[in-house]
């Protein structure tokens, strides 16, 4: 079995946020996932880049727990096909009616399906019909497209590309929404959110950057930065949603710590409905 030592602690820092802020984030179960390694760059993190990120990412798990639901509202068969999922836990967060997909790289969802699978026999998740899918988006996007209509079988689906889009290629981006356009039954929704284009005239993205190369050593990305026009121009879409952070953070709190700018990573979200 892989042991959480086998993941970069870095995987389980959003899961701190998420702990951190469970009245916001909704997830009760993010602190199955907290190490002391996390926990511990988490403080790093609070202290040279900005120590908002349990609100921001607590609002951005609450974004797509909402969408979830909304979409719940609608479709008696729900699926939800959640791209990168990392370590978030919509799964059980969510009522057993839903058929689960979760695709990572095969080392993340290996051991996301062992440490889950442990948590239900022991009683501290509730069982769920989750479905692990291994998979290298740059190098084998094409295997999502395959393994699709397996997936959903027919039925409208939510997709969730959460904290991924800036890191992929635009050619492998722009394949992942064709294969959707191309698989996916009309009503079928995708929410992600998005950097724009101006992303590093903020100070807290800059920090960032600065952050994991100097810690790190890791080189910065050349991120795929986009506005939501790009996301309303795709093809066999329609844009139902666009918003950012700060009004997220005003749509479900009483608090304003991301309202300036220079407090806050450009986080926008789009909502997609596939015609």
């Amino acid at each position: 079995m892989l042991a959480h030592h086998d993941i970069s602690a870095t995987a389980f820092v959003i899961n701190v946020s998420r702990a951190k802020r469970q009245d916001i984030s909704l997830d009760r179960y993010a602190g199955l996932w907290v190490t002391p390694e996390a926990e511990a760059l988490w403080d790093e993190l609070a202290r040279e880049v900005y120590p908002n990120d349990d609100v921001s990412s607590s609002l951005r798990n609450r974004f797509y727990l909402e969408q979830h639901r909304a979409f719940a509202a609608n479709h008696s068969q729900p699926v939800s096909v959640n791209i990168a999922a990392g370590f978030s836990d919509y799964p059980y967060l969510l009522g057993s009616e839903w058929r689960c997909v979760e695709t990572d790289y095969p080392h993340i969802v290996e051991a996301k399906a062992e440490r889950t699978s442990a948590w239900e026999a022991e009683g501290r998740l509730p069982r769920r019909d989750v479905l692990y899918f291994g998979a290298d988006l740059v190098r084998g996007v094409e295997a999502v497209g395959r393994e699709l209509p397996g997936w959903i079988g027919g039925r409208p689906a939510l997709v969730v590309l959460e904290g991924i889009t800036y890191y992929l290629p635009r050619p492998v981006l722009a394949r992942l929404f064709a294969l959707f356009a191309a698989h996916l039954p009309a009503g079928s929704r995708l929410a992600f959110e998005h950097w724009p284009p101006d992303a590093a005239t903020y100070p807290v993205f800059v920090r960032l950057n600065a952050y994991l190369q100097n810690r790190f050593g890791w080189a910065v990305p050349a991120y795929d930065l986009f506005d939501a026009t790009y996301a309303a121009a795709l093809p066999g879409f329609r844009l139902v949603e666009t918003t950012d952070i700060a009004a997220v953070e005003a749509r479900w709190t009483s608090g304003r710590l991301l309202a300036d700018r220079s407090a806050r990573l450009p986080i926008f979200f789009c909502v997609l409905e596939k015609n």
